[in-house]
C-alpha cells in the first residue's frame, strides 16, 4: 500500500472517528441529562465529596483514616452499611485542596460544579493538542474536538465526577511541550499530573531512558514542591497515611490494615487481572510477563531516533496497560496517544500509518462498546494501542549522517578493484582475465597466508599484491583491501572473489550506480538473476539465506533482495565514514557493513548476479554457515542495543569522516610483492 494512499485512509478513518465522536457526545450529553435526575447516588463523586467534607471539617488527617472515610461515604450515599463497601479515597493531598471548595456546597450542586469543571477541563485539552498538532489545519480542529470529545471513558469521566480530567490537561501540555523540546516544562507539567500516581508510571522511566535529565529535575522539583504544600496543609502524619494507602493498595490491592480487596466490581480490569485469570495464571506469571513488558517498553523509550511524539505516547500508553489498577474512565488517557497516532499518520511520520488506522479504530471501538461486550475489551483495547506504539517505536530508523557531495580524485571516477584471495591459484588467471577490459584502473589481490601458488600467479598477471603473513580471515582480508584500495586513491572500490564464483562481466553495472549518484553501496543479488537453485546453491543455504535476508529486512527496515552476497561495490565517501576496521575478522563482517550502511543513512542498490557453483570456488560446510547465521543475528542484536542507547564500536561513526582521510591502525604484518 503507498503511503499516499494509507494517509488517505487515515483521513478516511478520522473523519468517520469524527462523526461517530459527534454522535456519541450528542448521545451522551442527552444521557447525562436524564441521569442526574435521579438521587446521584451512583456516580464515584461521593467518595470525592467525602474526602473533601473530611478536610474542611475534620483536617487532613482524618482523609486517609479509612474508618472516617467509611463514615462520612455511609452518610452521602445512605446505604443499608452492612452492605457497603468503602471506596477508597488514594488521591494525592494537592488534588484534595483543589476540590475542598466543593466541600462548602450540598452534594447535587457540589456534583454540578464537578461536572462543569471538567467539561472546561476537556475543552482545554481540545485546545492544547489542536495547537500542538502537525496536521490540523483551518476547521479541521472541529473534526479533532468531535473525535476527543466523544471518546466515552471521557464521558465516564464526567459522569462519575472523576479525576481523569485534572490529569489529563496538563499531561497534554506535557506532550506540547515534550513535542516542542521544552524538556523542563515537559517534566514540570508531568509532575502536575500525578493526581493518578499509578496511571503516569512510566513518565520518569521516559526522561530517565531519553536522558532528559532537564525533564527530570523539573519533575522531581515540582513534586518535591507539592511534597512540601502537603506536609504544610496536611501534616506529616497525614501525607505518610497516603502513601501507606498507595503502596498497599499498589502491592496487595487491599486497603491498607484490612483484608478488604480494594474493588471488587468486575468492571474493573488491568493486564495484572487478566494475566492472572488466564489458563495457567496467577500472581508470578503476571509478575514475569509485566516485568517482560516493562523492560520491552524501556528498551523502545531509549530507542535513539529522536522522535518525542511517540516517545510521550507510548509512555502515556504503556503505564496505563502496566498499571496495577485502571478502570473505564482511566481510559480517557489514550486520548493523548490517539491523537498523536492520528496527528502522525496523516502527517506522515509513522512507517505504517495504515496499520496505526486500524488500530486505533479497534482500539476505539473495544473501549466504546465495554458497556454491551464487556470490560475486558476495553483493556485489550488500551494494550492494542501500547503494542502499536512499541513496534512502532522500534522501527523508527536513526537519522542519516550527513554527507558530502561525490567528487572524483581526477577527471573520471578512479576504480579499484579487490580480489580477497584465500588457495586461489587454480581461478585467479580466468577471474582477472573476464574483467572487462578499460573498468578497472588497478587490481589490488590480498592473499590471507595462501599455502598455494596464488601468490606467484597474481605477480605474473603483473597485480598489485599484498600477502599476509598469517591467516586473518575473511573480514580481516577485506580491511587490508579497502585500506590499500584508499591509500591508491579509488574513488570505486569492487570487491570481487578470486574463486570464480561471480561473474566479473557486471562490474560496470556496479560501479555504474555508485558514479550516477544512485547508491553508494551496490550488491550483486544472486535472487535478482538465475535462480540460485538452478544455479546450483544447495537447499539448506537457500533456506538460510531467504531467513536470515528477512530478518535482517525486517530489524533495518530495509527491502533488499539479499544481504549475504560477496559481490559488492562501494563508493570512497562509504569506506570512510564507515568504521569498518572496528569490524569481525570473520564473515559476518559483509553483514555488519550493510548494518551501518541502514544505521548512517547510506542509499544500497542491487543489480542482478549469478552465484557459480563448482569444485574450485569456496565453500563453506553446513557447521560453518550455522555459526555465521548465529553470529548474524548476534549482530542484529547488537544493533538493536546499539539504538537502544548501548554504543557500539562498530556503529559509530568517525567524525569529520568526509573532510579527513581514514586513520588506519596496523591490522595485518603484510608486505608487497
Amino acid at each position: 500500500m503507498s503511503r499516499r494512499l494509507a494517509v488517505r485512509l487515515v483521513r478516511l478513518g478520522y473523519a468517520g472517528a469524527a462523526g461517530a465522536g459527534i454522535g456519541s457526545l450528542a448521545f451522551w450529553t442527552i444521557y447525562w441529562f436524564s441521569f442526574v435526575r435521579g438521587n446521584l447516588r451512583g456516580p464515584d463523586f461521593f467518595n470525592f465529596y467525602a474526602a473533601a467534607r473530611l478536610y474542611v471539617t475534620q483536617g487532613g488527617s482524618a482523609v486517609y483514616d479509612i474508618a472516617l472515610q467509611r463514615q462520612a461515604e455511609l452518610e452521602i450515599t445512605g446505604q443499608d452499611p452492612s452492605r457497603f463497601i468503602v471506596l477508597p479515597y488514594f488521591h494525592p493531598p494537592y488534588y484534595t485542596l483543589l476540590i475542598s471548595p466543593l466541600a462548602f456546597l450540598d452534594y447535587r450542586h457540589a456534583y454540578y460544579a464537578m461536572a462543569a469543571f471538567n467539561v472546561l477541563l476537556a475543552a482545554a485539552l481540545i485546545a492544547i493538542l489542536v495547537t500542538t498538532s502537525l496536521s490540523v489545519r483551518g476547521r479541521g480542529w472541529l473534526v479533532a474536538g468531535a473525535m476527543i470529545a466523544g471518546f466515552f471513558p471521557l464521558f465516564v469521566t464526567v459522569l462519575q465526577g472523576q479525576s481523569d480530567l485534572v490529569v489529563l490537561v496538563p499531561l497534554a501540555a506535557a506532550y506540547a511541550a515534550w513535542a516542542r523540546g521544552r524538556y523542563e516544562w515537559a517534566g514540570a507539567f508531568s509532575a502536575l499530573a500525578l493526581a493518578k500516581p499509578q496511571l503516569l508510571l512510566l513518565i520518569p522511566v521516559l526522561f530517565i531512558a531519553r536522558r532528559a535529565w532537564r525533564a527530570l529535575a523539573a519533575f522531581a522539583g515540582v513534586l518535591a514542591g507539592l511534597g512540601l504544600l502537603s506536609v504544610a496543609t496536611f501534616g506529616v502524619g497525614a501525607v505518610l497515611g497516603y502513601l501507606n494507602a498507595v503502596s498497599t493498595w499498589a502491592v496487595t490491592g487491599r486497603l491498607p490494615n484490612t483484608d478488604q480487596l480494594v474493588y471488587t466490581d468486575p468492571a474493573v480490569y488491568s493486564l495484572r487481572n487478566i494475566l492472572e485469570a488466564l489458563p495457567g495464571g496467577g500472581k508470578v506469571v503476571a509478575f514475569v510477563v509485566l516485568v517482560l513488558l516493562l523492560a520491552l517498553v524501556a528498551l523502545s523509550l531509549s530507542w535513539r531516533p529522536d522522535k518525542p511524539r511517540l516517545d510521550f505516547a507510548l509512555a502515556i500508553a504503556a503505564s496505563l496497560v502496566l498499571s496495577p489498577h485502571q478502570n473505564v474512565h482511566d481510559l480517557a488517557l489514550l486520548v493523548i496517544p490517539g491523537f498523536a497516532l492520528a496527528d502522525l499518520a496523516l502527517a506522515g511520520g509513522l512507517r505504517w500509518p495504515h496499520a496505526a488506522a486500524a488500530v486505533l479504530f479497534f482500539a476505539y471501538a473495544a473501549i466504546d462498546l465495554t458497556l454491551t461486550i464487556n470490560f475486558w475489551s476495553a483493556a485489550v483495547g488500551a494494550f492494542a494501542v501500547a503494542a502499536y506504539l512499541t513496534v512502532e517505536r522500534m522501527a523508527v530508523r536513526p537519522d542519516p549522517i550527513p554527507l558530502g557531495e561525490l567528487h572524483w580524485s581526477g577527471p573520471r571516477p578512479r576504480r579499484v578493484i579487490v580480489l580477497p584471495a584465500y588457495r586461489a591459484a587454480k581461478t585467479l588467471v580466468e577471474v582477472v582475465g573476464d574483467i572487462p577490459q578499460g573498468h578497472a584502473d588497478r587490481i589490488l589481490l590480498v592473499d590471507d597466508a595462501s599455502a598455494d601458488a596464488t601468490v606467484s600467479v597474481a605477480t605474473a598477471l603483473r597485480l598489485d599484491v599484498i600477502r599476509h603473513q598469517r591467516n586473518l580471515g575473511y573480514g580481516g582480508n577485506q580491511k587490508t583491501c579497502y585500506r590499500q584500495a584508499l591509500e591508491m586513491g579509488a574513488d570505486v572500490v569492487v570487491m570481487l572473489h578470486p574463486d570464480g564464483q561471480y561473474d566479473p562481466a557486471i562490474i560496470p553495472g556496479l560501479c555504474g550506480m555508485i558514479e550516477s549518484g544512485e547508491a553508494d553501496i551496490v550488491l550483486g543479488s544472486r535472487w535478482l538473476g538465475l535462480d540460485p537453485a538452478k544455479a546450483g546453491m544447495p537447499w539448506w543455504k537457500r533456506l538460510g539465506n531467504r531467513f536470515l535476508t528477512a530478518s535482517e529486512n525486517r530489524v533495518l527496515g530495509l527491502r533488499l533482495s539479499e544481504y549475504h552476497t560477496g559481490y559488492r561495490a562501494y563508493s570512497r565517501r562509504f569506506l570512510e565514514a564507515i568504521p569498518f576496521l572496528e569490524n569481525s575478522n570473520d564473515f559476518v563482517f559483509d553483514t555488519q557493513v550493510l548494518i551501518q550502511a541502514a544505521t548512517f543513512g547510506f542509499k544500497i542498490g542491487e543489480v542482478p548476479a549469478i552465484g557459480r557453483y563448482h569444485a574450485d570456488a569456496s565453500s563453506v560446510s553446513f557447521r560453518t554457515s550455522t555459526v555465521y547465521g548465529l553470529k548474524t543475528l548476534a549482530a542484529l542484536a547488537r544493533y538493536v542495543l546499539h539504538r537502544a542507547g548501548f554504543p557500539c564500536p562498530w556503529l559509530t561513526p568517525r567524525s569529520d569522516a568526509d573532510k579527513q582521510a581514514l586513520p588506519v591502525s596496523q591490522v595485518a604484518h603484510h608486505s608487497q610483492v
